[in-house]
């Protein structure tokens, strides 16, 4: 197997056990799912959401498996080539994604995301007029991508970043892309102030 095919391959297979674990997860309570795993800062998501991730990780597979068996090496260079463009050009709102949930941690979560700091995912299209519930709304600091303390965001966002495979010095161009993050020259500043601190949380 090529080692593009290999990288991809493997990263569809983790992805989709962490898919597994997030469905299990979807009838916790708010408490109990903050509990489940030590999390990044992340916009809860919602189960449509998780079920959409699995059913196109599980396409995805089948694309890949069917070029491997073609000899096509091109498709798996391809998948990784847009993976890092998704990431460091269009990449928005960071904090509405899908965390890497590992069954080895399960259980293991600090007390440090109660449900008061992170918000659910938006309801499934055509629920908009349905009521809104108190976890739905942002919380202080976390509105329209923005945060009270801009260099512990920064963190966050590195140690995500570093988490999903990126290089040391893609961060700052990617962080500085996120709605309401600084520019790239702070964003630097911050990274390499905090870089100790960054790579130790990205490893852990």
């Amino acid at each position: 197997m090529h080692p593009a095919e290999q990288r991809v391959t493997e990263l569809l297979d983790k992805w989709l056990q962490s898919l597994e674990l997030h469905r299990k997860y979807a009838s916790l309570s708010n408490e109990a799912y903050w509990q489940a795993q030590p999390w990044a800062a992340h916009q809860r998501p919602a189960p449509w959401i998780i079920e959409l991730a699995r059913t196109r990780v599980l396409e995805l597979q089948s694309h890949i498996a069917t070029r491997i068996a073609s000899g096509d090496p091109a498709f798996a260079e391809a998948l990784e080539l847009m993976s890092f463009l998704a990431t460091l050009v269009g990449v928005q709102d960071i904090a509405r994604y899908i965390p890497l949930a590992d069954a080895a941690r399960e259980g293991t979560a600090a007390a440090t995301n109660p449900p008061g700091d992170t918000v659910l995912m938006p309801a499934q299209p055509g629920a908009a007029n349905a009521p809104a519930s108190p976890a739905a709304a942002p919380p202080p600091g976390l509105a329209a991508g923005t945060t009270d303390d801009p260099e512990a965001a920064i963190v966050a966002d590195a140690v995500r970043l570093l988490k999903w495979g990126r290089e040391w010095h893609e961060l700052a161009p990617a962080i500085a892309r996120i709605a309401g993050r600084p520019g790239v020259v702070e964003v630097r500043r911050v990274l390499r102030a905090q870089k100790g601190r960054i790579e130790a949380a990205a490893k852990a």
